[in-house]
């Protein structure tokens, strides 16, 4: 038995199967009001993360306080009280440390831990790396390339090919760049990809990984600029007038001891796009 309560409205009780029709175009709608009120915030700042019906919880880990018990415990609690109990034998736990990091987690609730997660199909390592991800998305693109060459064998033209190749194999290389984009090697691994697809023809157009990587970049911060309440909006650099060895710039350069950290998203926006709110 479900009904809905908006705003001071309450619709009658109906008997419903459990959950939401899979497939249907109110699915999404009806997730958002199942889990509206399900928030977790750690020193006032959200800690979980909604899409649908995919939920997923980051607890930081200090040396001194570890939350994560407390955390899972708010979420299980509310599971229960909302009569959507969660199987942690279906959830997962990535614990991401440092490379020389050797602390032991205890697996929180029975939740069972890996060492890589698939969080809305962009593939996260506990190491810090994207090369799963980089790996399962080469395996998708060369599934279209096999397509492209059995068309080609039946008389499709190169106009045709490059139509199809910027449909269906470049988004597989694309999705998830501006993550994993910090990442050196596996830019490498991707443009020796594209390289290859360029010399064999499956493409008339040769592509470059670093200019599809400022492209996506530009993107996600028009997109995420334009929209006041984004929840990525706090995360952009903030435009600041200032002097510096007696030049004036609009963004504050921040003091980076890596290149991996200067080439993550928000460092590449100041540093190599010079892009700041």
């Amino acid at each position: 038995m479900q009904r809905l309560l908006y705003e001071g409205f309450v619709g009658q009780w109906k008997d419903v199967n459990k959950g939401t029709t899979q497939g249907i175009v109110s699915g999404p709608h009806l997730f958002t009001i199942f889990l509206n009120d399900l928030e977790i915030c750690l020193n006032g700042k959200d800690i979980l993360f909604k899409y649908a019906d995919d939920t997923s919880i980051v607890s930081p880990v200090w040396k001194e306080q570890d939350n994560s018990v407390a955390i899972v415990r708010t979420f299980m609690e509310w599971s229960e009280k909302n009569c959507m109990s969660s199987n942690s034998k279906k959830c997962k736990e990535l614990v991401i440390r440092k490379k020389s990091g050797t602390n032991v987690c205890t697996p929180v609730f029975g939740i069972p831990q890996t060492c890589q997660l698939s969080v809305l199909g962009l593939i996260l390592q506990d190491n810090g790396r994207f090369d799963c991800h980089v790996h399962v998305k080469l395996i998708k693109a060369n599934k279209c390339l096999f397509i492209l060459r059995s068309l080609r064998k039946e008389g499709y033209s190169q106009a045709e090919l490059d139509h199809l190749f910027s449909s269906i194999a470049l988004p597989s290389i694309t999705y998830g760049l501006p993550v994993y984009g910090a990442s050196e090697v596996e830019l490498t691994t991707m443009q020796c990809f594209l390289d290859r697809c360029y010399k064999r023809k499956y493409t008339s157009k040769s592509f470059s990984i670093k200019h599809l990587l400022e492209e996506q970049d530009r993107k996600v911060f028009r997109k995420v600029s334009g929209i006041d309440r984004h929840p990525l909006r706090g995360l952009l650099p903030k435009k600041k007038a200032s002097t510096y060895n007696l030049r004036n710039r609009t963004s504050q350069y921040l003091k980076v001891n890596t290149d991996r950290f200067k080439n993550s998203y928000i460092n590449r926006l100041i540093f190599k796009y010079n892009l700041a709110m």
